[in-house]
């Protein structure tokens, strides 16, 4: 049965809801909200009507009605009885948690608190079971993270300023089973929808006591330390980042500062703060995160260092990222491309396979290149120095006419996206230009240079290739790349049909025994299939 199309957006649909919405006066805005939420089912009108309630109360001035003592007491009876068998119906327990977030809005912190109390504590400390299999978001529909922000709240209000530090530190802890709290003072005025009171008196002290927390070893921050950044940035600003940064050298507090400093728009600033960040830490990993920021302050500036700086990039924490941008600074194009890359291989800048494989392809010693994926296990794609997710794509895309199609299509896929960062998305917003690797051996004249040996060559690489990823992922019956093999396979069939028949009818009877694999390379193989030598693959038989 053919499947049914379904219409298309018409264009400029959003704009005319848009359009509708304003065409309304509030009165008839306030009737139609009013019916929809009448027309719409349980499960979808409660959370719209939370949504309109926080709304309505943080910018509106609107006041909900407060849980009566008597409805207080029944929470509480609640939760006591479910402690008692270990066990909550999750449908109570969000209608509950809807009345600690009614409490919250309406300004009445301590019936909120003992609301919250009752039932977040024993669900964090895992007294209650709701029927999650791991999270509790799975089972509840209230928003856990309002829920928590308010519970701090409520914590806040109700207890004297000079013992708040210690308070809302017990009430982290108390529930943190639920989940984590990235900025807790955030999660507090987000949920007062304004400034906490006392504020600052409160960020003093809770600065001066996460301060004397003792620091942990490695690079990543403890909750404690992120908390230090959040209320420092707060208190102080780029100033204050700055003096944490150079007092911890914690790369996360070095990129805040960095990213702050870029967010006041001083690109001379930001400059020198990333190239002393560069100073500060001492993971290659971050460094290079901190040399991309340089480069594109540089790059801002105008200055005439900008190749330069990309340069160090590349040099002092290699990726492939790194590479695609230096060789192609100030727009450079065939020779000079090479050129760099020969520099690149004769100064050993770099031990990773995969990017030495790589810079061969744009020197145009593509046998090298070719032994390189040889020799790669047909396992451990997912490395990052494996070089089978560059090269048989690159080789997919030399070796074939025109654009490809098919499997080589979805192989090749990977070469029209410029490489991730591996720190995304916790490292600086540099911002900086990656141009795809298809870009860059497009320029390199990778493809024109060519000659019939490199093409034997990459041809030979990639059913290599594609048989020890065959061979790999069905030795160790690892049936979720199944499909990645049979894409392979597919592609050397499509590059080269008539040499290919053999290789894959000789490697389609060595799997026999795998069926899903069989299945796999079928769909993969499509309307190549007809071009190995067996009606199987062309008929679906």
């Amino acid at each position: 049965m053919a499947r049914q199309r379904l219409p298309r957006e018409q264009a400029g649909g959003s704009g005319d809801v848009a359009a509708a919405l304003a065409a309304l006066d509030a009165d008839e805005l306030r009737a139609f909200i009013g019916e929809t939420l009448e027309r719409v089912d349980h499960d979808q009108r409660v959370p719209l009507e939370d949504a309109l309630l926080r709304r309505a109360a943080t910018r509106g001035g609107f006041r909900p009605t407060a849980p009566t003592p008597e409805i207080v007491d029944e929470v509480v009876d609640f939760a006591k009885a479910a402690r008692r068998v270990g066990y909550a119906d999750p449908r109570g327990v969000d209608e509950y948690l809807r009345r600690g977030i009614r409490a919250s809005l309406a300004g009445e912190h301590a019936t909120a608190r003992r609301i919250f109390d009752a039932l977040l504590l024993p669900i964090a400390n895992a007294e209650i079971d709701l029927g999650q299999h791991e999270m509790v978001e799975e089972v509840l529909s209230v928003d856990l993270h309002d829920c928590v922000g308010r519970c701090l709240l409520a914590v806040y209000v109700e207890t004297s300023p000079r013992g708040r530090v210690d308070a809302i530190l017990e009430a982290i802890d108390a529930v943190q089973g639920i989940g984590a709290l990235i900025e807790p003072v955030r999660a507090m005025e987000q949920a007062l929808g304004r400034e906490l009171p006392d504020a600052d008196a409160f960020l003093d002290r809770w600065i001066a006591r996460l301060e004397a927390s003792a620091p942990t070893d490695g690079d990543w921050e403890s909750d404690q330390e992120r908390w230090l950044r959040d209320a420092v940035a707060r208190r102080e600003g780029t100033e204050g980042l700055a003096r944490i940064a150079r007092a911890t050298k914690r790369p996360q507090v070095v990129a805040a500062w960095c990213n702050a400093v870029v967010k006041d728009g001083d690109w001379k600033s930001a400059l020198a703060a990333y190239e002393e960040g560069v100073a500060l830490v001492t993971s290659d990993l971050w460094r290079g995160e901190f040399l991309d920021g340089a480069a594109l302050m540089a790059s801002k500036l105008g200055r005439n260092d900008t190749k330069k700086k990309l340069e160090a990039a590349w040099l002092g924490a290699p990726s492939l990222a790194r590479l695609l941008r230096w060789v192609v600074a100030d727009d450079a194009k065939g020779a000079s491309i090479r050129r760099r890359a020969a520099a690149a291989l004769e100064a050993d800048a770099t031990d990773s396979s995969r990017l030495v494989a790589f810079l061969r392809v744009l020197v145009g010693d593509v046998p090298a290149a070719a032994n390189a994926l040889r020799d790669a296990p047909g396992l451990g794609w997912s490395s990052d120095d494996h070089p089978g997710h560059v090269l048989f794509p690159a080789f997919a895309w030399m070796i074939g006419d025109g654009t490809p199609k098919g499997g080589c299509a979805m192989v090749t896929d990977a070469l029209h996206r410029p490489p991730p960062s591996p720190l995304e998305p916790v490292a600086p917003s540099t911002g900086l230009s990656t141009p795809t690797t298809l870009a860059v051996l497009d320029r390199a004249e990778v493809r024109s240079r060519l000659t019939p040996k490199d093409r034997a060559a990459a041809l030979d690489a990639m059913r290599v290739a594609a048989s020890k990823r065959t061979e790999g992922v069905t030795g160790e019956k690892r049936r979720r790349h199944y499909e990645h093999a049979a894409r392979l396979v597919a592609c050397c069939v499509e590059a080269d049909r008539q040499g290919s028949a053999a290789w894959c009818e000789a490697l389609r009877a060595r799997t026999s025994r795998f069926p899903a694999y069989q299945e796999a390379l079928r769909a993969a193989l499509g309307g190549a299939g007809r071009f190995v030598g067996t009606r199987s693959f062309a008929d679906g038989e």
